[in-house]
């Protein structure tokens, strides 16, 4: 189908693009706010790494849940952007409001790294999804390391009390993974399984020490 005949497709209103096809996808937004909501509130960084982690486990199925689902050629088009979206707030505003949250820097210069760790992590995130929306990455490899690793290593720091120099550094390094040439095995079978062990472990462990 070609481009013009996917906007002939579209429907009238936003309104009309919600699909059962991305209830996941909306639920993972539901579970950032969630997490930014108890670290914002309540201080809690239990909740807001478990959100986080749980993030992760929701996106490495809401496409294969979206596939099940009968879709135009628009709707289809229309879960891949909402997909980048959701990953840009899910894995870059929510991992740091989160730790901005949580973290409060005791001097300047240290309120100034941190600000600029999160830019770099930020910049990292939306150039990450940005080109991997050009690509769409068909191959058995990632290029950088995916937006959501990075957002499930700032879960995983989250299991111990935040300071300031861990944080930025921690930051500033999944930024620069997120834009390397590295290329990274794209998880499969028992590999994807092996991966899932990840957040289903930070996420015990936030409810072991909550």
């Amino acid at each position: 189908m070609t481009a013009s005949s996917v906007e002939r497709s579209i429907p009238a209103s936003p309104a009309a693009m919600l699909h059962a096809s991305n209830l996941l996808t909306y639920v993972s937004l539901l579970a950032g706010l969630g997490a930014i909501v108890a670290a914002l509130w309540y201080g809690d960084r239990a909740v807001a790494g478990m959100g986080i982690a749980l993030i992760v486990v929701i996106d490495t199925f809401d496409g294969r849940f979206a596939r099940r689902f009968a879709r135009t050629a628009a709707e289809r088009a229309f879960g891949v952007q909402l997909d980048s979206l959701a990953d840009a707030v899910n894995s870059g505003i929510v991992p740091i409001a989160v730790t901005a949250a949580l973290l409060r820097p005791t001097t300047v210069v240290g309120g100034v790294l941190l600000v600029a760790a999160a830019f770099v992590y930020l910049l990292g995130v939306v150039t990450r999804l940005g080109f991997y929306n050009l690509t769409h990455e068909e191959g058995e490899m990632f290029i950088g390391l995916p937006a959501p690793a990075a957002a499930l290593t700032v879960a995983t720091l989250l299991l111990w009390p935040l300071a300031t120099v861990a944080t930025t550094i921690l930051l500033c390094g999944c930024g620069v993974a997120m834009l390397s040439p590295s290329r990274i095995p794209r998880p499969k079978g028992f590999g994807l399984l092996l991966f899932l062990c990840w957040p289903v472990l930070v996420i015990a462990s936030h409810l072991m020490r909550s």
